[in-house]
Order: C-alpha cells, then sequence, then structure tokens
C-alpha cells in the first residue's frame, strides 16, 4: 500500500514538471510576471487617481460672464489698409 503511493506521488510530482506552470521558472518566465506586476500596479493605480479626481469634482472656480468692455484708446493703428478704401470694397480702382 505505501509502496503503492508512493509510486503514485512520485508520477504526479514528473507529470507535474512537464505542465506548463513550470515554464515560470525560466528567464522569460520571471520577466513576464515582472511585466505582469507591472501592469497591475500601474492599472491599481491609474484607477485610484481616477477616483480620487472624481470624488474632488470640478475644482475651477466659476467666474461670472462680465459684458465686453471696448477700449477707445489704442496703443496702435487699428487698421492696417492704405485708407484709400472703403471698408467694403475690394481695394481695386
Amino acid at each position: 500500500m505505501m509502496k503503492q503511493l508512493a509510486r503514485a506521488a512520485a508520477c504526479l510530482t514528473i507529470g507535474a514538471l512537464f505542465l506548463s506552470g513550470c515554464s515560470m521558472l525560466t528567464a522569460q518566465g520571471r520577466q513576464e510576471r515582472a511585466y505582469t506586476r507591472y501592469v497591475h500596479k500601474m492599472s491599481a493605480g491609474r484607477v485610484k487617481q481616477q477616483k480620487r479626481f472624481a470624488s474632488k469634482g470640478n475644482t475651477m472656480p466659476i467666474t461670472p460672464m462680465s459684458e465686453p468692455t471696448v477700449s477707445s484708446e489704442g496703443s496702435g493703428p487699428e487698421s492696417v489698409g492704405d485708407g484709400n478704401s472703403a471698408a467694403g470694397e475690394s481695394g481695386g480702382q
């Protein structure tokens, strides 16, 4: 009975070594696990940041709209034209 149990355990152990789960012990497997942890950590941080920003709401102060003011005193010329043509014409003679 004990011999059969030992033989079954040995067969299970050998079978487990050939399964794909052992590929995680290779260099590429370690890199894949590290990348998976990195992606998980970054996505969790992004979700946490989005929740934090959503809880704060709109923090921009709302300023009342004021009437536009037109200044009559200018620091330079108001038009660039030569002054000979009227405002709506094409400028030809």
